[in-house]
Parts: structure tokens; sequence; C-alpha cells
């Protein structure tokens, strides 16, 4: 079909899912099969396949069959936080990074989840000669690293999402997200490159701080003590009474 001033061809099928979806999202509670099916002009069948099939992909979900659909967290993965809310979390976060840097010598950085990856958007590198070198606008994915694997362990949704997308690699790294599940914090020690070990603590379900190094000066316990830094500055600065966003 048309569609526009431009012309441009439009899939009508693709038009109904999201069309589907926008009515979802407005709907506090969720909506039921014959509201959505009825609000978008379309037959119980037709609306049943295409929420099936939005289902499936892990967009919405129905806490028991015949229940309302309501959206997932995996749409708002889709894109970054938008250009102010990013700025002002950098902005709050930055004197953290700052401290937890001096505090532990070692480079210390801000990462958020982008799709199936973090991308550091913060950084206080080390003064030693000797430092992990990380930088604002490099991209990790989430399931390999311990700032990842930190986000995995806070986010259900964010984990299911990754281990269906990638199920060999999430295996490999189960156990440790697992464990910073029971932590509260991630360690990667020494595994995922040679004599760097990192330890990351999630801010919210899409931010996390992580801080790392040569394995010689980061040992597990001198990790857990910084990991501890981490969530002492982070309680320093934390809004009263609201959220981080």
């Amino acid at each position: 079909m048309e569609h526009g001033e431009k012309n441009v061809r439009v899939v009508q099928s693709v038009q109904r899912a999201f069309d589907l979806l926008e009515r979802i999202a407005v709907q506090p509670e969720g909506a039921k099969l014959s509201e959505l099916a009825d609000g978008a002009g379309l037959n119980r069948s037709t609306a049943h396949n295409l929420l099936a099939s939005l289902e499936a992909l892990g967009y919405i979900a129905q806490d028991r069959k015949g229940a309302a659909y309501r959206l997932t967290g995996k749409v708002n993965r889709l894109q970054r936080l938008d250009a102010e809310a990013e700025r002002a979390l950098r902005l709050r976060l930055r004197p953290v990074l700052q401290a937890v840097s001096q505090a532990s010598g070692e480079s210390t950085f801000l990462g958020l989840v982008s799709g199936m990856d973090y991308l550091c958007v913060d950084a206080v590198l080390s003064n030693k000669p000797l430092h992990l070198a990380v930088r604002p606008g490099e991209r990790k994915p989430l399931v390999v690293e311990a700032l990842g694997h930190a986000l995995l362990a806070t986010d259900p949704e964010l984990a299911e999402t990754v281990r269906g997308d990638d199920p060999d690699a999430w295996n490999l790294h189960a156990r440790e997200i697992v464990e910073a599940a029971k932590l509260g914090f991630a360690l990667d020690l020494d595994s995922q490159n040679a004599g760097i070990s990192c330890v990351a603590v999630a801010v919210t379900l899409r931010s996390a701080i992580a801080v790392a190094g040569p394995t010689s000066r980061l040992p597990k316990a001198r990790l857990i003590k910084i990991g501890e830094k981490i969530r002492q500055e982070l309680d320093a600065v934390r809004p009263a009474n609201q959220e981080w966003l």
C-alpha cells in the first residue's frame, strides 16, 4: 500500500504490528486481544497472529493465557537514553568516577546499554604508566565483560534477550552472571583479557560503573573492596526520594 506524501511504500503487516504496539504502550495495565483488535479494526485472528509474533520476538508479554498484553523492556533497549537524560546521568556520576579512580588508582568508566552491547560514555583514566586505556565511544558485547555481567544480573528481561540472541556466548559466561546477581557486583579475574581484571556495579538497569587495571594490582580481595567503594560513592550522590533518571 502507498502511504504519505513521499509515496513511501509501507508493508501492511508492519504497519499493523506497530499500531498494536502503540495501542499497548498507552495502556498502563496492558490491553486484551479483543480491545486491541477492535481498536485497530482487525479481525481477532489477524490481531492474534500479529500479537503472537511480537510476543515471540520478546516485545510484549502476557502474565497468563488470555491476560492483557503489556510491553517488555526490550522496546526501551532499542535506543540509548535521550541526549539530555544521558548528559544528566553523566554529570551526576562524574564525581563518582573521579573519587573511585583516585581511591583505587585505576581507570574507572561508565557504560550504558546499547542494544546487545554496552557503550562507554565517560571514563577517568589512571595516571599510572601501566593502565587500562578505555575511551568513551568504545563498545563491547554485554555478555563478554564484567560491566555487561553486572547489567545482565540486574535486569532479567535484558538477560533473557541476550541469552536468546547468543546462547553459546551466554553459556560460556552464565556462571559469572549468576555470581554477579548473588554478590551485587560482577568480577572479571583475568579471564577476558590476559593480565587485566575488573569489578563492575550496576547503577540503573541501563548503566553501570566499572574499574579495571592490571591483575598484578587487582587481586580478588582488592576488587571486592573497590566494588564496595563504588557503592559508597553512589550512595553519597544518589538522588533523595527519586530515580537516577
